[in-house]
């Protein structure tokens, strides 16, 4: 089985944590929807579920973390983000990590599927402003085996219909929530 060492983890959840407080600084108080997972917590996850696929897809990655952590235990790993800076600071964390996970600016919301989202009724909905993500990659979300998935309470209806209608029937989503921890199920 891979692992990855418990250095090299450590200097990825130091990355990230830097990243976030960058992030916030960035931002000067104005709201985020960038919350950080509990990055071990994700790496136990994704040992679990390491033998269910090859592709891995992080809708909203954020710093990247839990993308490269994919990456480092042997999937073909994606993370779509909407914010170009986070983007660009994942790509460098990867990169100092020696990393191939490839980040995409972007929504994960397909353009065929934007103009409903944005009349669905929720506190937080999906960015669809953004350039479109799958076009970016050259994949379709059916393509992976593998999604990490972290939203909002009030995003969880939106998010389950959109794995329904794109993902691929038989793929592994991992959800994080605080109380709840990781959670496994398949579409």
């Amino acid at each position: 089985m891979i692992e990855v060492a418990s250095d090299v983890r450590e200097r990825l959840f130091d990355g990230g944590e830097r990243i976030w407080r960058e992030h916030r600084e960035r931002l000067g108080g104005r709201f985020s929807s960038f919350i950080p997972a509990d990055y071990e917590a994700a790496y136990e996850a994704l040992l679990d579920v390491r033998d269910r696929g090859e592709s891995f897809v992080e809708l909203g990655s954020g710093a990247g973390v839990i993308t490269i952590l994919a990456d480092l235990l042997g999937f073909d790993a994606y993370g779509i983000e909407i914010d170009d800076w986070l983007v660009g600071q994942s790509t460098a964390l990867a990169d100092s990590l020696e990393s191939d996970a490839q980040f995409v600016a972007g929504s994960f919301v397909p353009v065929w599927l934007r103009e409903e989202v944005e009349h669905m009724p929720a506190d937080f909905l999906a960015e669809t402003e953004g350039a479109d993500a799958y076009e970016e990659l050259g994949m379709q979300l059916r393509d992976f085996d593998v999604i990490y998935d972290y939203h909002w309470p009030e995003q969880a209806d939106l998010h389950a219909d959109l794995l329904a209608r794109c993902g691929r029937p038989g793929a592994v989503v991992l959800r994080f929530g605080h109380v709840e921890g990781f959670e496994v199920t398949e579409l």
